[in-house]
């Protein structure tokens, strides 16, 4: 049985939670736009620095995520999910305008310098692939832990995909233009 205090907890968390994750998607949207422009003057240490700081950020998107999501699947069932769903059909992140433009106006412009990347910044690369991997890893876990084998939100009921399979095929992709084969 679930308390007021405790339902209102959960709906805070996992509000506060998301408004974090715009704030570091504009985080990352900054880094890599000085990220290229390093690149694009041949800066390597400032690529290098911008390169970290969206490491960094990345890594505390996967916090972020584990914390937004830790609670149990019953207060998911019964008050979290029912209040996305009443908020429009497919209610996604993917609707941000901030994300979609980090994804496709930024993080694109990059993805040359990720195929074909400078020596001088192949471990930084390495890292911020690794902390970009565990992202969607901890985003995935907080689907599993409540959506299990249910469509995702994105996709809708009709979607042959579950909300974990979602995250795997958006991981890969975005991978793809990180370099990563």
């Amino acid at each position: 049985m679930q308390n007021n205090h405790e339902i209102a907890h959960t709906q805070i968390r996992w509000r506060v939670g998301h408004h974090l994750f715009f704030s570091w998607v504009q985080t990352l949207t900054l880094a890599f736009d000085r990220f290229q422009k390093a690149i694009d003057s041949n800066n390597l240490i400032e690529a290098e620095k911008e390169l970290a700081r969206a490491t960094n950020v990345l890594w505390s998107i996967s916090v972020t995520f584990k914390l937004t999501g830790d609670f149990s699947a019953a207060m998911y069932d019964n008050h979290i999910r029912p209040s996305m769903v009443g908020y429009a059909d497919g209610f996604s992140g993917m609707w941000a305008y901030d994300h979609d433009f980090m994804i496709k106006n930024v993080m694109r412009k990059s993805k040359a310098v990720f195929e074909n990347p400078p020596a001088e910044l192949e471990p930084a690369m390495r890292k911020f692939r690794q902390a970009f991997a565990i992202m969607y890893d901890s985003h995935k876990f907080v689907c599993e832990q409540f959506e299990a084998d249910a469509p995702s939100l994105l996709m809708g009921e009709e979607s042959e995909k579950t909300a974990a399979e979602m995250i795997d095929t958006f991981k890969r992709n975005r991978l793809m233009v990180l370099g990563v084969k």
